[in-house]
């Protein structure tokens, strides 16, 4: 299952509202199954629609939940948010190491459509050197994104 917020929502979220009330869910194709790339790359991962959003630091101190793409160190895995809309939805094909860097290759949808919702999809990432990742590198359709690392905190209004 992924996370949902309509546009109103995602505003608000960047205006530093909570946004995680907001947050509904879809039927997910890849829940309580583990993938591993073809290559046999150490690096496993698995769609989570329990974990919670990301949060991120915004001016003044505040912490708001992330609407992008987002990664966080968790002990033994790592917690990767794709966003992008409900349909198709991101799936990973690849996760890579290099250097410091993990690089999450998307797959590549049928179509290049693409819903107007924003949808968070929630992944634990297992299996690699953690301590070694620095960074992390979200490659779709041919271009490399950077994710954005998560802060420790709930996401609050700003008062």
């Amino acid at each position: 299952m992924a996370k949902h917020m309509t546009r109103r929502t995602f505003v608000a979220v960047a205006c530093g509202a909570v946004a995680a009330a907001a947050c509904g869910s879809v039927a997910a194709t890849m829940l309580g199954r583990t993938k591993q790339d073809a290559s046999g790359s150490a690096w496993t991962w698995e769609e989570d629609a329990d974990l919670p959003v990301l949060c991120m630091e915004v001016s003044g101190g505040a912490i708001v939940a992330m609407p992008g793409n987002g990664w966080k160190p968790q002990g033994e895995w790592i917690q990767l948010q794709l966003s992008g809309g409900s349909i198709p939805g991101k799936e990973i094909e690849a996760i890579t190491q290099e250097g410091a860097t993990l690089v999450v290759r998307l797959k590549k949808p049928a179509s290049d459509m693409e819903t107007m919702d924003l949808c968070l999809t929630e992944y634990r990432v297992a299996g690699g050197d953690v301590s070694s990742v620095e960074s992390v590198v979200v490659e779709d359709k041919g271009e490399r994104f950077d994710a954005q690392l998560g802060v420790d905190g709930e996401a609050r209004a700003v008062q």
